[in-house]
């Protein structure tokens, strides 16, 4: 089974333009091809409901599920920290204008196990399981028995300082120590092992991680819980973990016989209700108490990559890569040659930090070696 993977997706019924073969040529044609087209929703699609009390809350038009099928998304995966922006009736109207598009989707319910179930979806005779679960959960989002929320995988956290280093290095941030929540990993192991026993594949979509603006440089680019957390669900089944949350690109990784995207970055970022240049201040003037800044909006957030997974192979999964450039509204466009190069090098460089033998050839194919 061929897929094509993509990573955050706004859409708010911006023009699309013509693709073409080009740089700077519109790159939404790079979603044709496979058996299956999967993203992330990364907003919901109402009109109504209450706003959270939330830095970013963001919604757009209901009219985007039909452009989502008319670009040929299949799957999006909904657990992710801007669902209930608007509440869980704001996710409804999702899931209403979605399942009247014809695209598929998990990650939400109305309670905690119509949240966790899988989409199952074919392609041909064979059929393929799509899991969403949320790491990056704002506070009351999660799916209970009797709440209607999103599927989640809770993270708990730690924070380690050597005192001696602080005084001499004062300003320098507390190294974060972080686990999956075992009992929510327990649960999600045992669906994985359900809906393989039933499916020729298993996909997870997991929104987790620490955008590129907020993450110490001394720390890595990945939080110290996703590795473990990814392999433990390629051990119970999955064939392929897909991340987003950072807004940039990370790490991939070959394990067993399972693949995992860490981060697979932007694909297109509409401006919409309550994500816009106006709405862009800086933090300290409309939120004077708060200690982070909104800089998400740079460098890495404008270098992205069309996934192309292949499943079922006697090798096990395959992997290439298509570059992919956002432009200053942050819509995908062909990437120049040189940013193109300097994308699968950069994919290169953090995926060998996990695994030596990874190699990034020309074309975008990323393999492993015989020898590290």
């Amino acid at each position: 089974m061929d897929l094509t993977v993509v990573g955050d997706v706004v859409i708010s019924g911006w023009p699309r333009h013509p693709g073409g073969t080009d740089p700077g040529a519109s790159a939404f044609g790079l979603l044709r091809g496979g058996d299956l087209t999967i993203g992330n929703l990364e907003v919901a699609f109402t009109g109504r409901g209450q706003r959270a009390e939330k830095l970013v809350a963001m919604r757009a038009p209901t009219s985007g599920a039909a452009e989502l099928a008319d670009l040929g998304f299949d799957l999006v995966s909904l657990a992710m920290n801007h669902a209930l922006d608007y509440g869980a009736d704001g996710m409804r109207d999702t899931v209403r204008a979605l399942d009247t598009a014809g695209v598929g989707h998990a990650g939400f319910g109305e309670t905690h196990a119509e949240a966790t179930r899988a989409r199952v979806v074919s392609a041909g005779d064979e059929s393929l399981a799509f899991f969403s679960f949320c790491c990056a959960l704002p506070r009351g989002f999660d799916a209970t028995a009797d709440r209607a929320g999103i599927g989640a995988i809770r993270v708990r956290q730690s924070f380690e300082y050597d005192s001696g280093f602080l005084d001499e290095t004062p300003g320098t941030p507390p190294f974060v120590h972080s686990s999956a929540h075992e009992p929510d990993v327990c649960t999600a192991e045992a669906l994985v092992r359900e809906a393989k026993r039933h499916n020729d594949f298993v996909v997870v979509a997991l929104h987790w991680g620490v955008p590129h603006c907020y993450l110490p440089a001394a720390q890595g680019p990945l939080a110290q819980y996703q590795q473990p957390l990814a392999r433990r669900l390629i051990d119970a089944g999955v064939d392929l973990v897909i991340g987003h949350h950072p807004h940039c690109l990370h790490p991939v990784e070959f394990y067993r016989d399972g693949l995992i995207l860490y981060s697979t970055g932007n694909f297109v970022f509409d401006w919409c209700d309550g994500w816009n240049a106006e709405a862009m201040v800086p933090k300290e003037a409309a939120h004077p108490s708060a200690p982070y800044q909104p800089a998400l909006v740079r460098g890495p957030w404008f270098e992205s990559a069309v996934f192309r997974v292949g499943l079922g192979g006697p090798g096990g999964p395959t992997l290439r890569l298509d570059p992919v450039e956002l432009d200053p509204d942050s819509q995908p466009i062909l990437p120049r040659p040189d940013v193109a190069a300097s994308i699968l090098a950069q994919v290169a460089e953090t995926s060998r930090d996990l695994d030596p033998a990874i190699v990034v050839d020309d074309d975008g194919t990323v393999r492993r070696t015989a020898t590290a």
